[in-house]
């Protein structure tokens, strides 16, 4: 439908006009519909959040977080930009609720209902008990748990919003969370909040204790992996005393400074990098244990990681090299616990996709409990799409970034129309390539079996 005003307009030989018809940007979101309404998206979320909702005005619950959840795969990072998501409707009938929101208030004011300790942990385990049905476990049998943290910038007055280490933003309020993964498989297993001026240990034992027991059964832990929080007595202690095998990043004392320069039997590893290792025990810390250390030649490297021994700087020979030290349990060579490591890098490219791709370090509200249960759901936002990604998409696209697949997958136009009796919503493809992959993906989500149904066979 044209106005008069539309037949003005050109651009060149082309006219440009308008229309009322319903199109959305996101018809691709219909690959989501189907697969959230295989899992039973719905059912679990009005379950697990705990918020009772009695106004007969009210949207609902699902209809909020849903909206939500598309946001965020839209590329939205804060909740203005629920605009992204253009025409309501269509993505409404696509989801199965009656109109999605269009303030950002309404997003706003229910998370703000989430304002206390044990609603943000029952929400948590709600939202865990729901992945731990849909991971594939007897296929994963066995992985690293890695600990590590964060650092979050914020820029108001929100409550933990305090100034303490933070590289990048010096002197900049922050939130400190902690974050634990499944290392090869790529699932956040759990996240806590902290406020940014937290020692870098600050509940790291009850947050693992909590960890673990999420996992305990499911499959086997072959050891944990930790950066330097968790470089505490009683930490090492719990996990030797759960026989487990560990790798953890230490922190250079003066007094383990003293033993890494006694080292004389270097091995080079890599142009400008060395390896070597101590047997040493802190005072109290009751015995000796195993640290695998490497140097690096910043002469030769020009982006060495690592700290200078201070202690000892004013020497040549030592000024030039940093150092990392890792404190380990494992037997194998000095070299391969330091591939073990290096492993770690996962984590800190899912760290990276959480922060660019789902915006960990967006949704800050005033209250701190409210901000936490925005950040959880946004890393079961994150764990639902590495699901989708295992099992919707196949191998060939599982190391695949949202930021990539969105525009693969999701942003497709798609017009609202009939068919008879029907509504229909036609996606634009154009080529029958994708349109018959298309067809492949809806037919593989059709096949799949969740919620410990039986799916031996589901994609063949």
């Amino acid at each position: 439908m044209q106005t008069k005003d539309s037949k003005k307009i050109r651009i060149g030989n082309l006219k440009i006009g308008f229309t009322n018809k319903k199109i959305t940007a996101y018809a691709g979101y219909s690959l989501l519909a189907a697969f959230f309404k295989k899992i039973k998206l719905k059912e679990v979320l009005e379950e697990v959040i705990p918020i009772v909702e009695v106004s007969p005005n009210s949207k609902g619950i699902y209809s909020k977080m849903i909206a939500y959840f598309l946001m965020i795969y839209a590329g939205g990072s804060r909740f203005s930009h629920l605009l992204y998501l253009g025409c309501r409707e269509i993505l409404g009938k696509l989801f199965g609720v009656k109109e999605l929101p269009l303030a950002s208030t309404t997003l706003t004011r229910l998370f703000n209902k989430i304002d206390r300790m044990k609603q943000v942990e029952e929400m948590s385990e709600g939202l865990w008990g729901f992945m731990r049905k849909l991971i594939r476990w007897e296929e994963i049998k066995e992985d690293w748990v890695t600990l590590d943290s964060t650092t979050i910038p914020r820029y108001g007055k929100q409550e933990g919003s305090e100034k303490g280490y933070n590289p990048d933003k010096k002197g900049r309020g922050s939130h400190s969370p902690i974050l634990a993964f499944l290392n090869r498989s790529r699932y956040v297993i759990n996240v806590w909040n902290r406020p940014g001026n937290v020692k870098s240990s600050n509940n790291v034992i009850g947050f693992f204790k909590n960890t673990y027991e999420r996992i305990k059964g499911l499959i086997r832990v072959a050891g944990v992996l930790a950066d330097g929080g968790y470089y505490l007595k009683e930490f090492i202690e719990l996990i030797e005393g759960m026989g487990m095998k560990y790798v953890i990043a230490a922190c250079l004392y003066s007094t383990l400074q003293e033993k890494i320069y006694e080292i004389k039997d270097w091995k080079e590893i890599d142009e400008g990098i060395w390896i070597g290792e101590i047997y040493f025990g802190h005072e109290g810390w009751g015995k000796e244990r195993r640290y695998i250390v490497t140097r690096q030649d910043t002469g030769v490297r020009e982006n060495a990681t690592g700290k200078q021994l201070k202690l000892f700087g004013v020497e040549e020979d030592v000024d030039r090299y940093r150092y990392d030290a890792w404190v380990t349990n494992l037997e194998e060579g000095a070299y391969e616990v330091w591939k073990r490591y290096r492993a770690r890098g996962n984590d800190e490219n899912a760290i990276k996709e959480l922060k660019e791709d789902f915006a960990l370090e967006g949704f800050s509200m005033k209250k701190f409990y409210s901000t936490e249960a925005a950040m959880i759901m946004r890393v079961l936002i994150y764990n639902l799409f590495v699901l989708f990604r295992n099992e919707v998409l196949g191998v060939e696209e599982r190391s695949k970034r949202l930021l990539t697949l969105r525009y693969k997958y999701f942003v497709m136009g798609g017009i609202m129309g009939r068919d008879g009796r029907d509504e229909i919503l036609r996606i634009s493809v154009i080529t029958r390539k994708i349109k018959s992959k298309l067809i492949y993906l809806f037919n593989r989500i059709e096949r799949y079996k969740p919620l410990g149904e039986t799916n031996c066979n589901a994609f063949g």
